[in-house]
């Protein structure tokens, strides 16, 4: 018996194959699949610049956890070899739909093969999504017992840092995760930092700061999250660094900063998209950064 993560797409995991799309209704009530389809042709997947563009046009967009029916087509293969399943259900603190959707999906397998299948809401997203996929693969290609991997990705979701930069309100404002009243803001070169707090919600870190120049900005607020000083209190082992369209923000330069603390491998100083419209909505420049905190700090 194997131990199988599966996953929805907000969660951005960095393999798909046993990833669920969440859904996307345009304002004209259109459906579509995020980033991967599988079951029905006539849904058409949709991506996170699409999203974006079409947002920045005034559209607007509403999202929704995954169908059970295609939870279901990525986890009875593996249930019928005989493994079981630990679902990484994005946070219910940002869409409730997916941590909703895979329970209604568990207690159907369940009720059929018996106790296969654990939903963890994982509390976060984005690059948080990421990170939490990357360690519990890392848990699930060992010879550990399913039990026991559950009781270590509980304890890491306890211990997870996941923040992103902003350089501009106005697509968090659309996408209905900040309030209207900080687009007052965006004509003041004000920069957020929003954090994923310990019950999944996103949350600014309050007061922003001012900075004409975005990329300095940037460099400011990774240095404050990752530094000489700190960096020992994360695991070395597992980073996420996420982005969607960058105007102003030199990644390169990012990089090479966290290269200069050579603390993380070169493998895991690299930029990932936010593959998932849902995770990119209304976003024009973002950077998430997930880190695991070691135990006590």
């Amino acid at each position: 018996m194997a131990t199988i993560i599966t996953t929805d797409s907000g969660s951005n995991p960095r393999n798909r194959d046993n990833m669920a799309p969440c859904v996307i209704y345009d304002s004209k009530n259109n459906l579509y699949y995020d980033m991967k389809k599988i079951n029905d042709d006539n849904i058409r997947i949709i991506g996170g610049m699409e999203i974006l563009e079409r947002a920045r046009n005034g559209e607007r967009f509403h999202t929704a956890g995954p169908n059970p029916n295609d939870l279901v087509s990525i986890m009875r293969p593996h249930i019928e070899k005989g493994n079981k399943i630990i679902h990484l259900a994005m946070s219910s603190g940002i869409s409730a739909g997916s941590v909703s959707s895979a329970k209604v999906t568990a207690d159907m397998l369940n009720d059929e093969f018996g106790d296969v299948v654990t939903v963890i809401d994982t509390l976060t997203g984005g690059s948080g999504g990421t990170i939490m996929n990357d360690y519990a693969y890392s848990l699930a290609r060992t010879d550990m017992s399913y039990d026991e991997i559950i009781k270590r990705i509980l304890d890491v979701r306890s211990r997870l840092l996941t923040s992103f930069y902003i350089s501009r309100a106005e697509g968090f404002i659309r996408s209905g995760r900040l309030p209207k009243g900080f687009r007052l803001a965006d004509g003041f070169a004000i920069r957020y930092r929003v954090d994923v707090n310990s019950s999944g919600k996103l949350v600014p870190k309050l007061p922003p700061h001012r900075n004409p120049d975005v990329n300095k900005g940037f460099m400011k607020y990774l240095k404050n999250i990752i530094n000489e000083d700190n960096k020992k209190m994360y695991d070395p082992n597992f980073l996420a660094l996420l982005i969607t369209k960058l105007e102003g923000i030199d990644i390169e330069a990012a990089k090479a900063y966290l290269a200069s603390l050579n603390y993380f491998s070169n493998e895991l100083i690299t930029e990932i998209p936010f593959y998932s419209a849902i995770s990119a909505y209304g976003v024009e420049d973002q950077v998430g950064i997930a880190l695991i905190k070691k135990r006590g700090k």
